[in-house]
């Protein structure tokens, strides 16, 4: 794990050693073990490194003497110790026993196409082919690894966060209006959009390649649901159970102490039997809270007293979550309305005291259908019949009822809910999930940005209208879960959650090949009566079964009443300041009115949250 930058063309010895390391400077905590520049007549390439593997061998930037190539590598290959003796058994010789070199040698030997077709892991690279004059950026297939990258000035800039292209010396700082609008409908930027107009997102299965001064790019996998296997309930559970294993052994080989979250639910529970069963001195972290409605940890503690895990249990005060807000905005750059990246960022910090490397449960929910609308689907039918206009109503008088703030309470959720009344079934799962119904946007925002940016453009509408129609309903939400909220969303909150504390996350659920086989998987395995089925019939004799059993229950924080108490100065300072950045297309009237009603017990929490994160983000994106 680590943190690059870099830039094609190099200029000079001077000018490269002093632009890379601006670009690198607010990227340090990403790999705080060992720092490395490269320069060369064609390329400067800058690495901060998190070692896990072959700590003395696997040093980057990556140059090979006889062909010049060059690499910078994010993440981990799994299974490469065989790639390697493939490699060797062909003649090619490893200058150490690092997946680093692995990697570099495949891309020499076998060329940006192959090596991603035999390759399994979680990854972002920049590599440079002196052969062609090309310079290649490419991500892995879930979107665990960031990588971002930017055209300017006839130079190709690329980092590990956008702070690092912003942070090239004189670039110019747009913000790209259309991301924000993604954002107000989504809770985060999709596609390859960041707040900034003209840097960009390498996306998941995606390569760019730039040469001879033209860029071009090429998806090298993407998400096939086509091909449904008709196989029994009792070979995919032999072949689920066998995928998973081997996923989880590939997951546990570090060179450092390695452990696990686990929150209780299904998911980590389930890395939880694999991870020790395959290394029996495995430890687990877990943090609870001090309001019983959003607290697990009676849940993870069964877990791990029923496998024998050493579990490390922190409960967690309003105190310590507000020291987490500090450390978090001091670093975000992109935008994402999640308040749980707070709980992952203290359990991250609380796991790196003991270990460099954590397993975690990700991507199951996405995969094997494990949200609320996968069960709900035939009632979101039914919604879509109903009037948009009784939605907006219902939404108007639950907008003025207060109510208790426990985790998804009755009224919370009838309240979401009602956001997609009306709205055909694929929308109306996004719609739950958003922060603005129609009317808030057309109340908070000022007019010409409303009308320029937010009534004739619906990020939702837009992401739905880009599905085939063929697809059944359940492929729709698995496409767009899997291919927009898992990479844009849940994976940008872990990966910056975790290396904001210098820890890895490796999320063996993401393995291709288990992502592969769940694709091809009958839908009528994911769900019967409730949600993530087939994990809970492969659960049945390994876990506990009132954790096979339970309800799904989010990573969630009282946000609400810290709105109203620990986080209340803060955040109104923050939006209210005559300096607040998004007050350039907020009504400040409306503002303080959302602000003075969620202190009076209306529960505005999304909409105040979405706003602070915002604000955050564009003054660590547009700063000098």
């Amino acid at each position: 794990m680590c943190g690059f930058a870099g830039f094609y063309p190099s200029i000079n010895m001077q000018k490269d050693n002093f632009f890379l390391n601006s670009m690198l400077n607010r990227i340090k905590y990403r790999g705080p073990d060992d720092t490395n520049i490269f320069r060369n007549n064609f390329i400067a390439l800058g690495h901060h490194r998190l070692s896990i593997i072959d700590i003395a061998g696997g040093k980057q930037p990556s140059v090979d003497t006889k062909t010049k190539d060059c690499l910078v590598f994010n993440g981990e290959i799994y299974g490469y110790k065989k790639l390697a003796k493939r490699l060797k058994d062909e003649g090619i010789e490893l200058n150490n026993s690092s997946d680093t070199e692995v990697l570099f040698k495949m891309l020499i030997n076998y060329g940006i196409k192959k090596t991603l077709e035999k390759i399994n892991g979680m990854f972002s690279f920049a590599y440079y082919n002196s052969r062609e004059h090309a310079i290649y950026l490419a991500r892995d297939r879930a979107g665990e690894k960031p990588l971002y990258y930017s055209f300017y000035k006839n130079h190709l800039l690329f980092g590990s966060e956008v702070k690092s292209i912003v942070d090239f010396p004189l670039f110019e700082k747009n913000i790209d209006f259309n991301s924000i609008s993604d954002y107000l409908y989504l809770d985060y930027i999709s596609s390859d959009k960041t707040l900034i107009s003209s840097v960009k997102k390498v996306k998941p299965g995606e390569v760019i390649k730039y040469s001879e001064d033209k860029l071009t790019s090429f998806k090298y996998w993407s998400l096939s649901q086509s091909s449904k296997k008709e196989i029994s309930e009792k070979e995919t559970l032999l072949r689920l159970d066998e995928l998973l294993e081997k996923s989880i052994k590939n997951r546990l080989v570090a060179d450092v102490p390695l452990g696990l979250f686990l929150s209780g639910g299904i998911d980590s529970s389930l890395v939880a039997y694999y991870s020790k069963k395959l290394s029996s001195n495995i430890e687990s972290f877990t943090i609870g809270l001090q309001n019983s409605t959003y607290d697990e940890s009676n849940y993870a503690n069964i877990v791990s007293n029923t496998l024998g895990i050493k579990n490390h249990l922190t409960i967690l005060s309003e105190k310590d979550l507000l020291s987490s807000v500090y450390e978090i905005e001091e670093k975000i750059d992109e935008p994402i309305n999640d308040p749980s990246i707070i709980p992952t960022f203290l359990v991250s910090k609380i796991a790196k005291e003991k270990v460099k490397v954590v397993l975690s449960g990700d991507g199951a929910d996405e995969l094997f259908s494990g949200y609320a609308p996968f069960r709900h689907m035939k009632i979101m039918r039914l919604l879509s019949c109903f009037p948009k206009p009784l939605g907006s109503f219902i939404y108007k008088v639950l907008g003025n009822v207060s109510y208790k703030d426990d985790y998804m309470s009755p009224l919370f959720l009838a309240k979401q809910i009602s956001k997609g009344l009306g709205y055909n079934a694929t929308q109306q799962a996004f719609k739950w999930m958003s922060s603005y119904a129609r009317s808030d946007l057309d109340k908070i925002f000022i007019n010409d940005f409303s009308e320029k940016y937010l009534k004739h453009h619906d990020a939702i509408e837009n992401l739905v209208d880009s599905l085939e129609e063929k697809k059944s309903l359940h492929d729709k939400l698995t496409h767009l879960f899997f291919e927009n909220y898992l990479p844009h969303n849940i994976l940008v909150k872990v990966d910056r959650a975790s290396m904001y504390n210098g820890l890895e996350v490796r999320s063996p659920f993401l393995d291709k090949n288990i992502i592969e086989f769940a694709a091809t998987m009958k839908n009528s395995l994911k769900i019967k009566n409730k949600t993530k089925y087939i994990l809970r019939k492969l659960s049945n004799d390994k876990i506990p079964k009132e954790i096979v059993h339970r309800k799904k229950h989010g990573f969630a924080i009282p946000l609400a009443k810290m709105l109203r108490s620990s986080l209340k100065e803060k955040v109104s300072e923050t939006l209210t300041s005559n300096k607040a950045r998004v007050l350039e297309f907020v009504n400040k009237k409306s503002l303080i009115k959302i602000l003075d009603l969620h202190y009076k017990g209306i529960d505005n929490r999304k909409i105040i949250w979405s706003l602070y994160i915002l604000e955050v983000c564009l003054n660590n994106n547009l700063k000098n």
